[in-house]
Protein backbone atom coordinates (compact mmCIF):
# COMPACT_ATOMS: atom_id res chain seq x y z
CA UNK A 1 0.00 0.00 0.00
CA UNK A 2 1.08 3.54 -0.69
CA UNK A 3 1.27 5.69 2.43
CA UNK A 4 1.40 9.48 2.36
CA UNK A 5 2.51 11.94 5.04
CA UNK A 6 1.44 15.48 4.21
CA UNK A 7 3.52 17.77 6.40
CA UNK A 8 2.94 21.50 6.81
CA UNK A 9 6.15 23.44 7.44
CA UNK A 10 6.48 26.76 9.31
CA UNK A 11 4.00 26.21 12.14
CA UNK A 12 4.39 29.16 14.50
CA UNK A 13 6.09 31.44 11.96
CA UNK A 14 3.10 33.82 12.06
CA UNK A 15 -0.45 33.66 13.35
CA UNK A 16 -1.69 33.19 9.80
CA UNK A 17 0.62 30.21 9.32
CA UNK A 18 -0.52 28.64 12.57
CA UNK A 19 -4.22 29.11 11.95
CA UNK A 20 -3.97 27.94 8.35
CA UNK A 21 -2.10 24.78 9.33
CA UNK A 22 -4.56 23.96 12.11
CA UNK A 23 -7.42 24.33 9.62
CA UNK A 24 -5.59 22.09 7.13
CA UNK A 25 -5.15 19.43 9.83
CA UNK A 26 -8.66 19.67 11.27
CA UNK A 27 -10.60 20.05 8.02
CA UNK A 28 -8.18 18.89 5.35
CA UNK A 29 -5.62 16.24 4.51
CA UNK A 30 -2.53 17.58 6.31
CA UNK A 31 -1.40 14.87 8.75
CA UNK A 32 1.69 16.41 10.36
CA UNK A 33 3.33 19.76 10.97
CA UNK A 34 6.65 21.11 12.25
CA UNK A 35 7.04 24.20 14.42
CA UNK A 36 9.68 26.95 14.29
CA UNK A 37 10.25 27.04 18.03
CA UNK A 38 12.44 30.17 17.88
CA UNK A 39 9.62 32.37 16.57
CA UNK A 40 7.81 34.80 18.86
CA UNK A 41 4.47 33.06 18.45
CA UNK A 42 5.70 29.48 18.69
CA UNK A 43 4.65 28.74 22.26
CA UNK A 44 1.21 30.21 21.70
CA UNK A 45 0.92 28.12 18.54
CA UNK A 46 1.68 24.95 20.49
CA UNK A 47 -1.01 25.88 23.01
CA UNK A 48 -3.42 26.37 20.11
CA UNK A 49 -2.51 22.93 18.75
CA UNK A 50 -3.16 21.31 22.13
CA UNK A 51 -6.53 23.05 22.35
CA UNK A 52 -7.41 21.41 19.04
CA UNK A 53 -6.52 17.95 20.30
CA UNK A 54 -3.09 17.71 18.65
CA UNK A 55 -0.76 15.86 21.01
CA UNK A 56 2.43 15.62 18.96
CA UNK A 57 4.11 17.58 16.17
CA UNK A 58 7.53 17.92 14.56
CA UNK A 59 10.26 20.50 14.98
CA UNK A 60 11.36 22.72 12.08
CA UNK A 61 14.98 23.32 13.10
CA UNK A 62 16.01 26.85 12.21
CA UNK A 63 19.33 28.57 11.51
CA UNK A 64 18.28 31.07 8.83
CA UNK A 65 15.28 32.99 10.22
CA UNK A 66 14.55 34.89 13.41
CA UNK A 67 16.60 34.75 16.59
CA UNK A 68 18.33 31.81 18.29
CA UNK A 69 17.11 30.32 21.56
CA UNK A 70 20.69 30.12 22.88
CA UNK A 71 22.59 33.06 24.39
CA UNK A 72 24.33 34.70 21.45
CA UNK A 73 27.75 34.77 23.16
CA UNK A 74 27.74 30.97 22.97
CA UNK A 75 26.95 30.80 19.25
CA UNK A 76 28.62 33.85 17.75
CA UNK A 77 29.20 32.30 14.33
CA UNK A 78 25.46 31.75 13.81
CA UNK A 79 24.28 35.33 14.25
CA UNK A 80 24.65 38.78 12.73
CA UNK A 81 25.45 41.94 14.70
CA UNK A 82 21.72 42.37 15.39
CA UNK A 83 21.69 38.98 17.18
CA UNK A 84 19.51 37.42 14.48
CA UNK A 85 20.44 34.42 12.39
CA UNK A 86 22.28 34.99 9.12
CA UNK A 87 20.03 34.92 6.10
CA UNK A 88 20.32 31.93 3.80
CA UNK A 89 23.25 32.35 1.41
CA UNK A 90 25.97 30.35 -0.27
CA UNK A 91 28.48 31.84 2.16
CA UNK A 92 26.54 30.75 5.25
CA UNK A 93 28.24 27.39 5.67
CA UNK A 94 31.69 28.97 5.64
CA UNK A 95 30.69 31.20 8.58
CA UNK A 96 29.17 28.78 11.02
CA UNK A 97 30.90 26.52 13.53
CA UNK A 98 29.39 23.05 13.73
CA UNK A 99 29.68 22.79 17.50
CA UNK A 100 27.67 25.99 17.79
CA UNK A 101 25.13 24.51 15.36
CA UNK A 102 24.78 21.50 17.66
CA UNK A 103 24.38 23.70 20.75
CA UNK A 104 21.64 25.82 19.18
CA UNK A 105 19.69 23.02 17.53
CA UNK A 106 19.75 20.82 20.61
CA UNK A 107 18.55 23.81 22.65
CA UNK A 108 15.67 24.22 20.18
CA UNK A 109 14.72 20.59 20.81
CA UNK A 110 14.90 21.07 24.59
CA UNK A 111 12.79 24.24 24.44
CA UNK A 112 10.22 22.31 22.42
CA UNK A 113 10.15 19.35 24.81
CA UNK A 114 9.54 21.64 27.80
CA UNK A 115 6.17 22.58 26.27
CA UNK A 116 4.90 19.06 26.94
CA UNK A 117 4.07 18.53 23.28
CA UNK A 118 5.15 15.19 21.88
CA UNK A 119 7.95 15.24 19.27
CA UNK A 120 7.16 13.30 16.09
CA UNK A 121 10.10 14.14 13.83
CA UNK A 122 12.72 16.67 12.78
CA UNK A 123 13.09 18.68 9.59
CA UNK A 124 14.68 22.08 8.94
CA UNK A 125 13.95 25.52 7.57
CA UNK A 126 15.47 25.98 4.10
CA UNK A 127 16.61 22.32 4.34
CA UNK A 128 19.74 23.45 6.17
CA UNK A 129 20.40 19.87 7.30
CA UNK A 130 21.10 18.63 3.78
CA UNK A 131 24.51 20.34 3.84
CA UNK A 132 27.74 18.61 4.82
CA UNK A 133 28.47 18.92 8.51
CA UNK A 134 25.02 20.16 9.47
CA UNK A 135 23.61 16.88 8.11
CA UNK A 136 25.69 14.91 10.58
CA UNK A 137 24.82 17.20 13.49
CA UNK A 138 21.08 16.93 12.86
CA UNK A 139 21.30 13.22 12.14
CA UNK A 140 22.97 12.73 15.51
CA UNK A 141 20.18 14.65 17.22
CA UNK A 142 17.49 12.60 15.47
CA UNK A 143 19.19 9.44 16.69
CA UNK A 144 19.63 10.79 20.22
CA UNK A 145 15.95 11.72 20.56
CA UNK A 146 14.69 8.68 18.67
CA UNK A 147 12.66 10.44 15.98
CA UNK A 148 12.48 10.31 12.18
CA UNK A 149 14.28 12.92 10.08
CA UNK A 150 13.27 14.31 6.69
CA UNK A 151 15.58 13.60 3.76
CA UNK A 152 15.50 16.55 1.33
CA UNK A 153 18.01 15.03 -1.09
CA UNK A 154 19.59 11.71 -2.06
CA UNK A 155 22.84 12.26 -0.11
CA UNK A 156 20.93 12.90 3.07
CA UNK A 157 18.72 9.86 2.54
CA UNK A 158 21.78 7.67 2.01
CA UNK A 159 23.40 9.04 5.19
CA UNK A 160 20.26 8.41 7.23
CA UNK A 161 19.81 4.86 5.99
CA UNK A 162 23.48 4.06 6.57
CA UNK A 163 23.18 5.29 10.16
CA UNK A 164 19.86 3.62 10.99
CA UNK A 165 17.96 6.91 11.27
CA UNK A 166 14.31 6.61 10.34
CA UNK A 167 13.11 8.49 7.29
CA UNK A 168 10.45 8.06 4.61
CA UNK A 169 11.04 6.11 1.41
CA UNK A 170 10.41 9.22 -0.67
CA UNK A 171 10.18 12.97 -0.20
CA UNK A 172 8.61 15.57 -2.49
CA UNK A 173 8.94 19.35 -2.42
CA UNK A 174 7.12 19.70 -5.75
CA UNK A 175 3.84 20.95 -4.24
CA UNK A 176 5.23 24.47 -4.13
CA UNK A 177 4.85 27.71 -6.07
CA UNK A 178 3.44 27.02 -9.54
CA UNK A 179 3.38 23.32 -8.62
CA UNK A 180 0.92 23.94 -5.77
CA UNK A 181 -2.15 22.79 -7.66
CA UNK A 182 -4.54 19.85 -7.41
CA UNK A 183 -3.35 18.12 -10.56
CA UNK A 184 0.27 18.17 -9.46
CA UNK A 185 -0.56 16.91 -5.97
CA UNK A 186 -2.38 13.95 -7.47
CA UNK A 187 0.51 13.34 -9.87
CA UNK A 188 3.03 13.26 -6.99
CA UNK A 189 0.97 10.64 -5.18
CA UNK A 190 0.29 8.56 -8.28
CA UNK A 191 3.88 8.44 -9.50
CA UNK A 192 5.77 7.15 -6.47
CA UNK A 193 5.78 3.33 -6.68
CA UNK A 194 5.16 2.06 -3.13
CA UNK A 195 6.11 2.62 0.50
CA UNK A 196 5.85 5.95 2.31
CA UNK A 197 6.29 9.45 0.89
CA UNK A 198 6.41 12.79 2.68
CA UNK A 199 4.94 15.71 0.75
CA UNK A 200 6.06 19.13 1.99
CA UNK A 201 3.38 21.83 2.11
CA UNK A 202 3.00 25.42 3.38
CA UNK A 203 -0.70 26.21 3.94
CA UNK A 204 -1.50 29.52 5.66
CA UNK A 205 -3.82 32.46 5.96
CA UNK A 206 -2.01 35.48 4.58
CA UNK A 207 -1.19 38.14 7.18
CA UNK A 208 1.01 41.25 7.25
CA UNK A 209 3.71 39.54 9.26
CA UNK A 210 4.00 36.73 6.75
CA UNK A 211 4.25 39.20 3.87
CA UNK A 212 7.19 40.88 5.62
CA UNK A 213 8.90 37.69 6.70
CA UNK A 214 8.67 35.39 3.69
CA UNK A 215 8.88 35.74 -0.08
CA UNK A 216 6.64 32.68 -0.29
CA UNK A 217 3.30 34.12 0.74
CA UNK A 218 0.32 34.36 -1.65
CA UNK A 219 0.75 30.76 -2.79
CA UNK A 220 0.19 29.58 0.78
CA UNK A 221 -3.49 30.49 0.67
CA UNK A 222 -3.90 28.53 -2.56
CA UNK A 223 -2.24 25.55 -0.89
CA UNK A 224 -4.70 25.83 2.00
CA UNK A 225 -7.65 25.87 -0.37
CA UNK A 226 -6.43 22.75 -2.19
CA UNK A 227 -5.51 20.82 0.96
CA UNK A 228 -8.93 21.42 2.51
CA UNK A 229 -10.92 21.01 -0.69
CA UNK A 230 -13.44 18.29 -1.43
CA UNK A 231 -11.70 17.35 -4.69
CA UNK A 232 -8.55 15.96 -3.08
CA UNK A 233 -10.54 14.29 -0.29
CA UNK A 234 -12.76 12.47 -2.79
CA UNK A 235 -9.78 11.44 -4.90
CA UNK A 236 -7.93 10.02 -1.90
CA UNK A 237 -11.01 8.05 -0.83
CA UNK A 238 -11.07 6.28 -4.18
CA UNK A 239 -7.31 5.93 -4.63
CA UNK A 240 -6.48 3.26 -2.06
CA UNK A 241 -3.77 5.53 -0.65
CA UNK A 242 -3.47 5.68 3.12
CA UNK A 243 -2.73 8.97 4.86
CA UNK A 244 -0.46 8.60 7.90
CA UNK A 245 1.43 10.96 10.20
CA UNK A 246 5.02 11.17 11.33
CA UNK A 247 3.77 10.06 14.75
CA UNK A 248 2.75 6.72 13.23
CA UNK A 249 6.14 6.39 11.52
CA UNK A 250 7.90 7.19 14.81
CA UNK A 251 5.78 4.72 16.78
CA UNK A 252 6.32 1.93 14.24
CA UNK A 253 10.06 2.33 14.64
CA UNK A 254 9.80 2.26 18.43
CA UNK A 255 7.93 -1.05 18.24
CA UNK A 256 10.50 -2.56 15.86
CA UNK A 257 13.37 -1.37 18.08
CA UNK A 258 11.93 -2.76 21.32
Amino acid sequence: MKRVIINADDFGMTRGCTEGIIKAMMEGIVTSTSVMINMDGALQSITFAKENGIEAIGLHLTLTAGKPVTETEKIGSLVQENSRFHKRSKALLSKIKLEEVRIELEKQIEVFLKTGMGLTHLDSHHHIHMYDGVREVVGGLAKKYGVPLRHPDHRTKKYLLNNNIVTTDYFSMDFYGEGANLENLIRIIEEFPRGTIEIMTHPAFLDDELMKMSNYNNDRERELEILTGNEIKKWLESSGVRLISFKELRDENEILSS
